[in-house]
């Protein structure tokens, strides 16, 4: 028989990929066609579905990435500015002199944070470049390391949206994808009926050997997922802070 796993407990990715691999494996044996034919194909529609609303997730996780990336840039950008302006307010300050001649760079290159994305990025590695004769200029008011702060996370965001343009090329995503949620609902009852019509023949003994090396690959797929689930199970706990009343 088919051994049971508790799918709900997947993540997503794990979810698509079990299915996938269990939906192979039923269209590899093709076992009593006749009965369950039309649960292979529509499980093989459904992982073919469910691949492309995992894709479109990553999309748009990526897409959230690439704009907190943006909007870090950007304060980056408003602290340096910021702190040359502060230091700029007091003609007295012994810094002061540095302070107007890097504040001069600065202005000269403009506010990069009212462009769009890929001239922003082009404004801040040419306002780096400007930057950088005025080094000795930076340590003195202790700007250097918000300077490389501020360019680092520009270049943070270009590997980001490089990632995000790849992405984009590589998927072919229909512009209102299925949720991968809904897309799981539809999965769990085929596969489940799947599953109980195999065991179902396996009690009767004429048919048990139609189904051994299906069932044979099928729990060896069901005990690697098991076993993932029973590690980040462990994991999980081994996490939790201990009890403060007790201890443990």
């Amino acid at each position: 028989m088919i051994n049971k796993i508790d799918i709900s407990k997947l993540n997503n990715a794990d979810y698509y990929l079990f299915s996938s691999s269990a939906c192979d494996l039923f269209i590899k044996y093709d076992v009593d066609r006749r009965n369950l034919g039309v649960f292979y194909d529509e499980m093989s529609r459904l992982c073919q579905l469910g691949e492309l609303a995992l894709a479109a997730e990553k999309r748009s996780e990526k897409v959230r990435e690439k704009n907190e990336a943006n909007r870090y840039r950007g304060n980056m950008h408003s602290k340096f500015f910021n702190f040359m302006k502060f230091i700029l307010y007091d003609e007295r300050d012994p810094r002061f002199d540095d302070a107007q001649t890097v504040m001069r760079v600065v202005k000269e290159a403009g506010n990069p944070t009212r462009l769009a994305e890929n001239r922003q990025s082009a404004m801040m590695i040419t306002l780096g470049n400007k930057l950088e004769p005025y080094r000795s200029q930076l340590e003195a008011i202790g700007a250097d390391a918000i300077a490389d702060e501020m360019m680092e996370a520009n270049r943070q965001f270009m590997t980001i949206e490089a990632e995000y343009r790849e992405m984009i090329a590589m998927q072919k995503i229909s512009d209102t994808p299925t949720s991968m949620s809904d897309v799981r609902k539809q999965l769990d009852p085929i596969y489940k009926a799947i599953r109980n019509f195999i065991n179902g023949c396996c009690e009767i003994p004429a048919k048990r050997e139609a189904y051994k090396e299906l069932v044979a690959e099928m729990n060896v797929l069901i005990a690697r997922y098991d076993a993932l689930l029973a590690a980040r199970k462990r994991d999980k706990k081994e996490k939790q802070p201990p009890c403060e009343e007790c201890g443990k």
